[in-house]
């Protein structure tokens, strides 16, 4: 019966999958941090909050989360600030591996503004432009966490538009030592000038103790080119 309901189906463009089967497709992180987490109530350090998406997000995977929000996007920040309650900590500056002031190009599509320039001969951008430019501030994670005496990061979530290596390296005197899973996403195609391969992402982390766990389903191009994808690694040092 499945069968002939399937090739019914499949006449429309639709099957049938078991849930466990479409989880295993169609994947995200959320599952696997949640298993992979033990604290009760666990530190999220979020780079690139963007207008709080992640802030949703990680409130839904954990009944008690503390979650410090990083996002330079002034229009952004403005609406972040609805999310700040005193679990929840927001800053209005970038990180990266110098205390500095940088530009960040605004885009049209404000999810995707950057410190790099979009790379205008690609032919993945479509609609995609700079619209206008902000100067940020900038620092580093070994600061912060520093500076607010964290010992212990749950989860360390990147997403900063091909910038993740700057991020990391800032980080460099507490990723092997104070953070247990790291989340990120890798670019494949030439959305910006400046993007670090996952080859270079993985020599940054690698001889830190990290390794690669697990990765969401790939976001595709038309032309079915990966576009991006989001990691998880996992802190060998503190299993």
């Amino acid at each position: 019966m499945k069968k002939i309901i399937n090739q019914f189906l499949n006449l429309f463009g639709y099957s049938i999958t078991k849930k466990k089967n479409f989880e295993k497709i169609y994947r995200t992180l959320d599952t696997t941090i949640k298993n992979l987490v033990k604290n009760k109530s666990p530190i999220i350090i979020d780079v690139g909050a963007h207008e709080g998406e992640s802030i949703n997000r990680f409130r839904n995977i954990f009944k008690s989360v503390i979650i410090h929000s990083f996002e330079p996007q002034n229009k952004c920040f403005e609406i972040l600030k609805k999310f700040k309650d005193e679990n929840t900590f927001i800053n209005n500056y970038g990180l990266g591996d110098k205390k500095e002031i940088k530009k960040i190009n605004i885009l049209n599509e404000n999810a995707s503004s950057s410190i790099h320039n979009i790379d205008k001969n690609s032919p993945y951008l479509k609609e995609l432009k700079i619209v206008e430019k902000e100067d940020i501030p900038l620092d580093l994670l070994d600061n912060y966490l520093i500076e607010k005496k964290i010992n212990f990061v749950d989860v360390l979530k990147i997403d900063v538009q091909g910038y993740e290596d700057k991020v990391l390296k800032g980080a460099i005197n507490s990723l092997g030592k104070k953070i247990y899973l790291i989340e990120l996403e890798i670019i494949f195609i030439d959305y910006y000038e400046k993007k670090k391969s996952f080859l270079e992402i993985e020599e940054i982390l690698n001889p830190l103790g990290f390794e690669l766990y697990s990765l969401t389903t790939p976001n595709f191009a038309e032309n079915y080119r990966i576009k991006w994808v989001d990691a998880l690694y996992i802190n060998k040092n503190l299993l």
